[in-house]
């Protein structure tokens, strides 16, 4: 082909490249640069979730005799100090003089940290609950930061025992006894979140999904492994925390609610977090926002407007406002 030939086509195909970059390339770039999201109201929780170990001041009475428990008070049930629990009534059948085999290991656990009754009466207020799993003596208030995390995996739901109502064996326990006054959740969170938890500050912890309780940080330490443990005290009621050894738990730092932004479109000018908003004549413009509250990915930001430290009331975003998802 002759050169003559040749540079119409080269012109055609270059012509045709600058109009492929001018249709498609550039405006993908530009759209990558100046992508924008519209400001919605929503809501973030901010929590982690693990199973949660349950420690209480707890007392297991063993029966003076054998025989078949007739129970006046229902498992759960909050009673007063002297309150009967039940009436064991004899059994020709069984007249041993020796705890059930099933309760051995338990017994053995427990040691000596056990109330033999005769009348079957509460010695003191608390829960009622027909259960054991024989770490009442060792797991306690007192104990609770000395166990390790390896320790706490140990511990199952299957430990739990229920207490049988007949072929009571002199020396098994019948009942026990839980203080309600306060009682702690033991989780493992991960180290990088430590800084969410804070001694003294209020939590919230959703247990098993179902219920949630209100309590309080009492301490925070790291556990190694990339785990930190955290302790939480509650005084609220859950029907299951006296029988519940381990539960799954989510401890709740935060829920807030508010506009719900990126935090890739959060950029510092003068020291101020802002975020850049579409203005109507194209331009984008920085406005300051105050954060409610992060996870680290997102965050909820006050709406329309808010007070600085200073007592000065600054307008910010406002709802349905378009905002460049990547900060500048």
């Amino acid at each position: 082909m002759s050169r003559l030939k040749k540079e119409p086509l080269l012109l055609f195909l270059a012509l045709l490249a600058v109009l492929y970059v001018l249709i498609y390339i550039i405006p993908t770039v530009t759209g990558a640069l100046r992508t924008t999201y519209t400001a919605e109201y929503g809501r973030l929780q901010v929590y982690d979730e693990q199973k949660g170990y349950f420690v209480r001041t707890e007392t297991v009475y063993t029966a003076a005799g054998s025989g078949s428990a007739n129970r006046y008070i229902s498992e759960g049930d909050l009673v007063r100090k002297g309150t009967r629990i039940l009436k064991l009534v004899p059994d020709s059948s069984n007249n041993s003089d020796e705890p059930s085999r099933e309760f051995r290991n338990v017994l053995d656990r427990l040691g000596n940290h056990t109330v033999r009754t005769e009348a079957y009466t509460a010695g003191k207020e608390g829960v009622v609950t027909y259960s054991v799993d024989g770490y009442e003596a060792e797991l306690t208030p007192e104990t609770m930061l000395k166990k390790t995390e390896s320790y706490y995996s140990r511990l199952e739901r299957e430990n739990v025992l229920d207490l049988p109502k007949t072929d009571i064996s002199q020396g098994d326990p019948v009942f026990k006894i839980c203080d309600r006054m306060a009682w702690y959740i033991v989780c493992f969170v991960p180290s990088d979140h430590q800084k969410r938890y804070r001694k003294g500050n209020d939590i919230s912890v959703r247990i098993d999904g179902r219920k949630t309780i209100r309590g309080e940080v009492y301490a925070v330490k790291k556990a190694g492994s990339g785990k930190t443990m955290l302790i939480v005290e509650t005084r609220d009621y859950y029907k299951g925390f006296a029988k519940t050894r381990v539960q799954d738990v989510r401890t709740i730092t935060s829920d807030a609610r508010g506009l719900l932004i990126p935090n890739s479109s959060i950029s510092k000018k003068n020291g101020q977090q802002g975020v850049y908003v579409r203005q109507k004549n194209g331009n984008y413009k920085f406005t300051p926002i105050l954060v409610i509250s992060t996870d680290g990915e997102r965050s909820v930001i006050q709406s329309t407007s808010y007070t600085d430290p200073d007592g000065k009331l600054v307008d910010t975003v406002n709802n349905y406002d378009e905002i460049l998802k990547r900060g500048r």
